[in-house]
């Protein structure tokens, strides 16, 4: 959806400039950090005062919303000297069960322009538009005019200024009001569910700006708008990062991108650049591999790519160490940056929480440099140092991808699926198929291939199976299949195609270090599961399904196998092909590693 919104008149770029454009610098330390719960109160700042109302006093009834809300306005509007006690306290605001954060009670910051720049619980959205229609119900609420509302749309750029800087004085006199966007509104709106809340209004004692901080509001990604985002056209995407020369690039570019935003004096184009930034599907950001990015002056995590409730605009405290040395990480990786005006890599081992493959004992690799950016306000210059940097996890130092792949592990389906040749080709309109991955079934129609190629191997593939005549079999179409990614697919002969799985590569890489099973997908299951194992060496494979009682019920498996994956459907049926009833069920898969078991829970 591409929207717009009314031009701000050149005054107030003055005063919201450096304010917004600080959220535009971003701190996200890919596979390098995981920040403590605590904010870290700035050197020589006075702890905060405890509020006067508490957001669980609104839960359990004992106040109301205007009164939390009011009590929210009277700590933000005085005591933080300093940009960094502000964010400070910013970040206090978002702790789960502190005085500011509780159950359904929180609390959202929007700026002037109706863009989400502090979010308690989902940090996800700040830089995101707020429905103009509840942003306008909140602002007619809070005594701005109807006219003025109405002009704020106008095409003519003098009207529209006009009424910014009507509302914006509005916003200045601190009101505060209920507001209820639940209900239709004739003509323009059947009502939003969810928008309702309390707003009051502060003046930011560090930027001089109107601050509408919203209490008893849910606002999630039903209440913001989409809008037209420019994500320039990297030649190194987040997912074609897998070495040093590559990861360099794509870090380079990320900061020449970064300082075109800032330059340009756009502030909604500096919010839609957080937007691109942290989007899992666009450019700059692919599994482990994102973007962070340090404010020298502040200090402050103003943005994180990937998990911005536990990051985003707070103090740089916490920063993990690395877990062969002790050292604090974070010292290293700003060392690498002023190492050189091109920047310098670093290399430190950490175990990161939200990555269930990776270990303390494998190294990662990170590279960071300095930009520098200027924002012409028309009175002065704004010049802002910052440190653009990324990383990728590696297994060792030499066990480097050469390149975006994915592995396939697709069966044929039917009578004599042994010896055809499974061709892949990517299904891209007006191009030619070029069926560039092959590989030959087995006995059991299994083949397996690696897809690799540029940024763009994922999409839609099509698939085509010819036997040893060259007769064409089987053709399939509309076959999701992302990079990094391998997959099992099933192909019937018949047309029918399906993706039973997919997992990271390295989740595969490290099944594949040890012999035995996997976990069955699904577990429990109603009509059938797919039961996988790996052989590290050839031998005879047994792999019977047991009652409870241990009594064989089904031999899926007896003979000979070589190494490698393999997976079995087990549709609950006994040997004879009769249905089982429902209950627990043992695989027992014997192998020349040993012999493992693994439950199964079979519902009817």
């Amino acid at each position: 959806m591409k929207t717009g919104k009314p031009p701000i008149p050149k005054p107030m770029i003055l005063v919201l400039g450096p304010l917004v454009l600080a959220s535009v610098l971003f701190l996200a330390l890919p596979p390098l950090a995981q920040t403590q719960d605590e904010c870290g109160l700035p050197e020589g700042a006075d702890p905060p005062v405890e509020p006067q109302v508490t957001a669980q006093q609104v839960e359990d009834g004992s106040a109301t919303l205007m009164d939390f809300a009011l009590a929210a306005r009277d700590q933000f509007s005085g005591g933080q000297e300093t940009p960094e006690e502000s964010f400070y306290f910013g970040c206090l605001i978002r702790q789960e069960g502190s005085h500011w954060r509780s159950g359904s009670t929180y609390l959202v910051s929007l700026l002037a322009d109706g863009r989400v720049f502090t979010h308690s619980k989902d940090m996800s959205l700040s830089g995101r538009l707020l429905n103009p229609v509840i942003y306008g119900t909140i602002l007619s609420s809070l005594g701005v005019p109807v006219a003025n509302l109405v002009n704020l749309a106008s095409p003519d750029s003098a009207t529209a200024a006009q009424a910014f800087g009507a509302v914006m004085g509005t916003l200045l006199q601190g009101p505060d009001a209920p507001f209820d966007a639940t209900s239709p509104i004739p003509g323009l709106s059947d009502g939003i569910p969810g928008a309702s809340g309390y707003a009051v209004v502060y003046r930011s004692a560090n930027f001089g700006v109107p601050i509408v901080l919203l209490a008893g509001f849910e606002l999630d990604e039903s209440h913001v708008i989409g809008e037209e985002i420019d994500y320039g056209d990297p030649a190194v995407a987040a997912g074609d990062v897998v070495d040093r020369e590559t990861l360099k690039a794509f870090v380079t570019q990320a900061g020449e991108f970064i300082v075109k935003f800032q330059q340009s004096g756009d502030l909604a184009a500096s919010s839609k650049l957080r937007i691109a930034l942290r989007d899992p599907n666009g450019p700059w950001r692919e599994g482990s591999v994102y973007l962070y990015v340090l404010d020298l002056a502040s200090r402050i995590v103003l943005f994180h790519g990937a998990d911005p409730d536990r990051f985003e605009l707070r103090p740089l405290v916490g920063i993990a160490r690395d877990g062969r040395t002790g050292e604090l990480i974070l010292p290293q990786v700003l060392a690498a940056a002023a190492s050189d005006p091109e920047g310098g890599f670093v290399e430190y081992y950490y175990d990161d929480p939200g990555d269930d493959t990776d270990r303390a004992d494998i190294p990662k690799l990170g590279y960071a440099r300095e930009f520098k950016g200027e924002f012409d306000t028309g009175e002065r210059v704004v010049t802002l140092n910052f440190v653009v940097g990324s990383g990728l996890y590696r297994s060792s130092p030499e066990d480097v991808p050469t390149g975006p792949r994915m592995e396939v592990e697709a069966t044929v389906l039917g009578d004599a699926v042994e010896g055809l040749t499974v061709e892949f080709s990517r299904a891209i309109s007006g191009r030619q198929s070029d069926y560039a991955w092959s590989a030959v079934t087995d006995a059991d129609g299994q083949a397996s291939l690696t897809i690799s190629g540029g940024r763009q191997v994922s999409g839609l593939y099509q698939a085509r199976a010819h036997n040893a005549a060259g007769e064409t079999v089987g053709q399939w179409h509309s076959i999701p299949l992302n990079r990094n990614q391998r997959h099992v697919v099933r192909l019937a002969l018949g047309g029918g195609v399906w993706v039973v799985r997919a997992e990271p590569l390295a989740a595969a890489k490290s099944l594949a270090s040890a012999a035995g099973l996997a976990l069955a997908a699904p577990n429990p299951f109603n009509s059938s599961t797919q039961i996988a194992y790996h052989l590290s060496s050839p031998g005879p494979v047994q792999l019977v399904i047991h009652n409870v009682l241990g009594q064989p019920v089904r031999t899926l498996v007896d003979r000979f196998q070589g190494a490698g994956f393999y997976q079995v459907e087990w549709d609950a049926r006994d040997q004879h092909g009769v249905s089982l009833s429902s209950g627990v069920y043992i695989t027992r898969l014997s192998h020349p590693g040993g012999v493992e078991t693994q439950r199964l829970l079979y519902l009817e």
